[in-house]
This record gives structure tokens, sequence and C-alpha cells, in this order.
């Protein structure tokens, strides 16, 4: 009846359609099926239909929309996924994310709003400013 294994949900980043090397320099939008990795710096819109790799070399100047993606390094810009959002301990996120589901490792860097789950959920905004620690505010 019940087997006691859960399935791995998971996503597996091991296929790459296209990739953008360590040295190589992209500037203009890209529409894909598969999943796409990124070594190299990318300047443009990107429209995955499959999974965005951004490896630790990576940089994404734009806004990134993918099923799932795993993030070592740096995104300027917005990036939106309907499953899982993975940001690693060297990743980098200036921009709002819109996730299904989100994991960050201990290290990662998020500056932006985050919109996470079923599109009926609301963000919700924090001010420093407006959270104590006991009784003394927290630093800016």
């Amino acid at each position: 009846m019940f087997s006691g294994k859960r399935e791995d949900t998971t996503p597996k980043y091991d296929k790459v359609d296209t990739l953008i090397g360590k040295s190589a320099s992209f500037n203009g939008n890209l529409e894909a099926e598969g999943t796409v990795r990124i070594e190299g710096t990318f300047e443009g819109e990107m429209n995955i239909k499959g999974d965005i790799v951004l490896g630790e070399t990576g940089k994404v100047i734009g806004n990134m929309v993918g099923t799932n993606a795993h993030i070592a390094g740096r995104v300027e810009g917005n990036v939106k996924v309907k499953g899982q959002l993975h940001l690693t301990p060297t990743a980098y996120i200036g921009g709002d994310i819109e996730v299904g589901n989100l994991v960050v490792d201990e290290g990662a860097v998020f500056t932006g709003k985050c919109l996470m789950g079923n599109n009926t959920m609301q963000s919700v905004e924090i001010n420093k400013t407006d959270l104590k620690l006991g009784d003394k505010p927290l630093p800016k």
C-alpha cells in the first residue's frame, strides 16, 4: 500500500541543450526548449521552456523565465520559474523572484521581493526599520 519511499522531485540538470561557455558573452534575447547552462556573460531577456543552470562564473543581466533554475552565479534582474529555484552558496540575485518552490543555501544573497506558491498568494515586503530584535532595532 505505502512503500515509505518518497519520490525525488529534485530537478535534474545533467542534460544540457544550450551552453554559453565561460569565455563567451551573449547580448540579445534567448528562447529555448531544453536546458540552458550559462558559464559566461548573458545580457538580455531569457525565456526558457526548460531548465536554467547558471554556473559560478555565469552572469546574467536581464530577466529570466524558466521551468526550474539552479543559480550559482550572479543575476541582475528578475527571475520567474514555475518549479524550483535553487540558490547555491555563491548565488546572488539583485531583483524580484517568482517561484513555485524556493531552496536557499547558506551564503546565497537575494535582494528583492519574493512571490512563492500559486498566483493567489500575496507578496510581502519587510522593512528592517519595522523589525525589532528584543528592544533593539536591527542594523540598517
